[in-house]
Parts: structure tokens; sequence; C-alpha cells
């Protein structure tokens, strides 16, 4: 049996999110949704550096020693971004905006650098830059010239709210997309199989979801743009894609874009150490 599927999505992050629910009725379906598609605003609203007063902004124009309060929303991103940093050895780093900044022209084409352009912005990485207190929900940053960027992981952190959201009202069973680009999955799918998510490109695996999420990143959309946070340069073309299935969604967006920066065998020494995580990566 095929349940119906009620879909519903909103523009929000500069992308295109959609949820999907299945086995309840429309009008709670599209409710439920709606009220979950509503928290974007506010989420958007602290963790964009591109917002004037939101907690990442703020927290990029402070100086060297400066601290300011910041949500828990921001708070959770950056801890989880330190926990991932760790885990991927440096892969993952959401403090290279410097670096992103000398090795990209405005159009996004890979750009150059001077020497001392390269070494100013290796200068003002670094994780362990930023401090989060946990009891008074406040930031400090240690160096001058810090500069985060949520965008590898704050869309995949958005749908694991929004599930929550839909957990807590009563939704059993749902799929939630983020610009086609990161799926998270709840419940027995459609037909009690599970939900397929495919992530639309050519080589694009089709993965049974089930209480977990996909994510993939690449080169197909906008070039070589991604960044090596420990080699500090840009990290050559591919010809394929990689792809991360992980428990919630924030986690597969950052693992998913660190992989990338990552030797196949980092990737599989991670995935042998937590069983939950897999990397799915086509041989090029």
């Amino acid at each position: 049996m095929h349940e119906e599927i009620h879909k519903i999505g909103a523009h929000a992050m500069a992308t295109e999110f959609q949820i999907y629910v299945t086995g309840t009725n429309e009008a709670k379906a599209m409710a439920v949704a709606s009220a979950a598609l509503r928290d974007l605003e506010p989420l958007e609203s602290e963790l964009s550096r591109f917002k004037r007063n939101s907690d990442v902004s703020r927290l990029n124009h402070l100086h060297k020693g400066e601290s300011t309060p910041i949500g828990v929303a921001a708070l959770d991103c950056i801890q989880l971004a330190q926990d991932i940093h760790s885990a991927t050895e440096g892969a993952f780093d959401i403090t290279i905006g410097p670096l992103i900044a000398v090795l990209t022209n405005p159009d996004h084409s890979p750009r150059d650098p001077s020497r001392e352009e390269l070494s100013k912005a290796i200068d003002a990485i670094g994780i362990n830059k930023i401090k989060l207190n946990h009891e008074s929900l406040t930031a400090t940053v240690l160096s001058d010239n810090l500069w985060l960027d949520l965008g590898g992981i704050g869309k995949g952190y958005a749908l694991d709210q929004m599930a929550l959201i839909l957990r807590e009202s009563g939704i059993n069973n749902a799929m939630l997309d983020a610009g086609g680009s990161t799926l998270l999955a709840f419940g027995d799918g459609p037909d009690g199989n599970g939900w397929i998510g495919g992530l639309g490109e050519p080589d694009s695996p089709e993965i049974i979801l089930k209480n977990n999420s996909l994510s993939g990143s690449g080169f197909s959309e906008r070039g070589e743009h991604i960044i090596d946070p420990r080699k500090h340069c840009r990290v050559p073309m591919k010809k394929c894609n990689a792809w991360a299935l992980a428990p919630y969604a924030a986690l597969a967006d950052a693992l998913s874009t660190a992989f990338l920066a990552m030797t196949p065998e980092e990737i599989e020494n991670l995935c042998g150490k937590h069983q939950e995580i897999e990397a799915i990566l086509p041989s090029i």
C-alpha cells in the first residue's frame, strides 16, 4: 500500500527547502510542516554571516579577546563543527573564510593570491580561535580577523531542527530536503520500505533512507570551489561527487564537504571508527 505524500516548501538560506509527509491527513501535514518551515527564518537570522546582526555576523566583527552572547542554534553549530573538525583531523573547518576570500574571485572562479595575502589568511584561520561558554551562552574570539561561515553545516542543522518540530507534533513519517543536496528522513516511507533518496546528479546513488541523512558535495555547479583547510589550497576538480550517510543532517552535510578534501584512506578510517557513518565515493 502506497500512502499519499503531502508536499510543502519554502525558500530560505539561499536554498529551496521541501518537506514530504505521509501517514497523516493533509490538513495536519500542511499545518505542522508549515510550522517547521517558519523556523527557518529565526535560524537564518542567527546562523547566516550575511544577516547584519546575526550571531555569526557579530562574531565575525569581534576583535581578539572580545565576546558576544549567542543563541543555542549558533552554539550548537559551532560546537558540532569543532567536533567534526577533530574527527576529520581538520578537513572540515568553519573558519576558512579568509582562505576562501583570497583563493576565490567574486564570480567564484579560482584566484591566485600573493604570498603575503595567503600568509595573512592562514594566520587568521583556526577552529581553536573561538571559545564557547555553554553556561553563559557566549563565544569569545581568540584572534583578530576571525571569519566564521556555517554554510557547510547550517542547512543540515536546519533540517535537523525542522525534523524535531515535526516529530514533536506527531508526524512520524517524513523526508526533508535542503536544496537537493541534503536529505533527512524518518519513518518507513510511503510504502513501508523507507524513503528513496537521490540527489539529482548523473552518478548520484539512490539510497533507501530510514531515520538517517544523505548529503552530497561536488564540483558540478560551482566548479573548483572547495577549499582544503589543511593544505591551504583549492581541492582539485574531480569528476565525481562525494556523499555521506549519517544519523543526522548537520553531520552528513559537513562530512560530504570534508570527504572531498580527505584521502580515501582517511575516509575509510573515519567510517571504520564510526559505524553509523558511511561514505559513497563513485570511482573516477
